[in-house]
């Protein structure tokens, strides 16, 4: 069986580097957003802002108590919004929420929520509303298991970046992002030029290498993608490469400890594998669960549900075989399987997920508190 180049082209959308994964990939889903909080009696549980079909924000929260009275603030910076965010609405924390136009259309928006009896959240859309790229997004609000929370605004992941729009990119610049971290090989940057954007420094980590010769064709006769289950080994696979071969996220540990690139964006091809495991890394490093990191590894199958879909469409009509077809399906998205696989491999060979990011990837208990000081609140 053959398959043009370019649906080739189109289901890959990368190179097969080695210890990574190019694959196309995963658009949205309202996720849990724990951010800081003070000790009063009753607090905010949970927030998150989800944007609808038509534009709104609908901004949702969970407390363990009747909280009273609230007020709503809104900021395009995450930084001390309580003091220059302006009001967007009050209300009554009992109704759990609130639905409000877009306060700012094409800027990134963050929102302050405080009650009368003193309890606070921050929160925002977790996935970047962007036109030309899908899953790009903020990896603030989650918790620690320390009691801290990620800072909001300071850490995103994503997606090559070639198809931005103008607005894209005037959107970026707005963010505050200051350094673009590029895990993809010479070949795919070749295929994809990450833009030159004013005030954002793009750094490579694999530069000079061009990338596995190995595409789809080559990968099916080989009865790599014969059927999903092998899919799933083949990419578990390539998860555990990466955990044995880290040095991508060596660089990326050292670049995070220097506080001038604080507003960082780490982004492969299709933001679900190389980058999937780079964002659990620095999740884990600040403190975060494995159950959180988790579900935020499989937010990628959400944020690019529609991208996937016309893609398996264009697969279905070139491939008969319906093994082949689920192969392919399952390449293109996530599965828990596939970080377990990386996350079992770091307690196999370095005897746990710690152990793993001082001895793996020489992270220093200093370097590691200082890391938690920079990116957690």
């Amino acid at each position: 069986m053959k398959l043009n180049k370019v649906y080739a082209a189109t289901v890959l959308a990368a190179s097969l580097a080695f210890g990574a994964v190019a694959a196309p990939a995963a658009s949205f889903a309202a996720t849990p957003a724990a951010v800081s909080q003070h000790k009063v009696q009753g607090e905010f549980t949970q927030a998150s802002v989800e944007r609808t079909a038509d534009g709104k924000l609908k901004i949702h929260w969970n407390s363990n108590a009747d909280l009273g009275a609230v007020k709503i603030m809104w900021s395009t910076s995450p930084d001390n919004i309580a003091k220059t965010g302006k009001q967007l609405k009050r209300t009554m924390s009992s109704y759990n929420g609130y639905v409000s136009a877009d306060p700012k259309p094409g800027s990134r928006v963050y929102f302050y929520i405080k009650t009368s009896n003193g309890a606070t959240i921050t929160v925002a859309e977790r996935k970047v509303d962007l036109q030309g790229a899908f899953n790009i997004r903020d990896l603030g609000g989650y918790k620690t298991t320390d009691g801290k929370t990620v800072k909001w605004g300071k850490l995103f992941r994503g997606e090559e970046l070639g198809h931005l729009t103008d607005s894209d990119i005037k959107t970026i610049q707005e963010m505050g992002i200051k350094t673009n971290v590029d895990y993809r090989t010479d070949a795919e940057v070749k295929a994809m030029p990450d833009p030159v954007i004013p005030g954002i420094k793009n750094i490579r980590t694999d530069e000079g290498n061009a990338g596995s010769t190995a595409d789809l064709n080559s990968m099916i006769a080989s009865g790599m993608m014969k059927d999903e289950a092998s899919a799933v080994a083949m990419m578990a696979g390539f998860n555990k490469q990466m955990v044995d071969a880290p040095k991508f996220y060596v660089q990326l540990m050292e670049l995070l400890n220097d506080p001038n690139n604080i507003g960082l964006l780490q982004h492969c091809t299709a933001g679900k594998d190389r980058t999937g495991l780079g964002s659990a890394i620095i999740l884990f490093a600040l403190g975060v669960d494995e159950k959180t990191v988790m579900e935020d590894y499989l937010l990628s199958n959400v944020y690019r549900e529609e991208a996937n879909k016309k893609a398996v469409e264009a697969v279905k009509a070139q491939v008969k075989d319906e093994n082949v077809v689920a192969a392919i399906t399952a390449m293109m998205g996530v599965q828990k399987e596939f970080l377990q696989a990386a996350i079992d491999e770091m307690k196999a060979k370095y005897g746990s997920i710690d152990n793993f990011l001082e001895k793996g990837l020489g992270i220093t208990k200093a370097e590691r508190a200082k890391l938690k000081a920079m990116y957690t609140e």
